[in-house]
């Protein structure tokens, strides 16, 4: 991260250099130029300047990660239990700790039906996480580490930031907990006001194996969320695709993801 900083600021001195020499249209096209990459490693799963984070496992198998964000939630969670269940389906919930402590017992049956869970931090400040201080995200990781612990939920050593937009900060953090960031390599933006069936349609021309997917559940529409994730089990099925628990060892970075076909 030392490397990207030192040319992000060269590139702000280089421009001052030009403004104070009386060039000042050179100096804005040098001051904002690298403007657009940093904005990508906020954005971009593939980007890995901001730390290492995987979006991908390996297999040989026709095997996928659904990765479900936002619960635990009575509204929705026993639902998805039930059509994971259904179809033979094994999930990590991306858990946010405000709603493990107020609903441990469904944090538990997500681990008691075979599923395991990851940190989404403790209360999912999408608004706000990426220009947050190393104070504060590690405030939010360790508050969701303490509602598990608290509930009494085994939890893995994964992490997703909110709405997957990371902080310069967060490698260092994670780095510090044993903790890996963990996005993804295809998602139908089922959190967005579309219907389901157009999230279905975003997602399914990117599902290839080892390709870790992004669903959601609880929130302002958990119906349609729900909906989404009966048909994304529904065409996972149809195309013979299993929903499997890679091992942190399969687990791999970058843009060298998987290729749809």
């Amino acid at each position: 991260m030392k490397i990207w900083i030192s040319a992000f600021l060269g590139f702000k001195v280089c421009a001052a250099a030009l403004a104070m020499l009386h060039h000042p249209w050179a100096a804005v096209c040098v001051f904002f130029a690298p403007d657009p990459w940093i904005f990508m490693q906020f954005v971009l799963p593939s980007q890995q300047a901001f730390g290492p984070a995987a979006t991908c496992f390996e297999t040989r198998q026709r095997e996928v990660w659904l990765t479900i964000d936002d619960g635990p939630d009575p509204a929705s969670t026993p639902h998805v239990l039930e059509l994971l269940k259904a179809h033979g389906a094994r999930a990590t919930f991306f858990v946010i700790g405000t709603q493990v402590a107020k609903h441990p017992e469904l944090a538990r049956r997500i681990v008691s039906e075979g599923h395991t869970i990851g940190n989404h931090t403790h209360s999912h400040p999408s608004a706000s996480f990426w220009c947050a201080s190393p104070a504060r995200i590690a405030s939010e990781i360790d508050g969701c580490v303490g509602a598990l612990l608290l509930a009494d939920a085994p939890f893995e050593r994964f992490f997703r930031p909110p709405v997957g937009v990371r902080n310069p900060f967060l490698a260092a953090q994670l780095e510090d907990r044993g903790m890996e960031q963990v996005l993804w390599s295809a998602r139908g933006r089922d959190g967005g006001p579309g219907s389901p069936e157009a999230a279905m349609g975003r997602i399914a021309g990117r599902l290839c194996p080892g390709a870790i997917l992004l669903a959601h559940e609880a929130g302002d529409r958990p119906g349609p969320r729900l909906t989404f994730v009966g048909l994304l089990l529904d065409h996972l099925s149809r195309e013979g695709y299993a929903c499997v628990l890679p091992a942190r060892s399969a687990l791999r970075t970058g843009a060298g993801g998987p290729t749809p076909p």
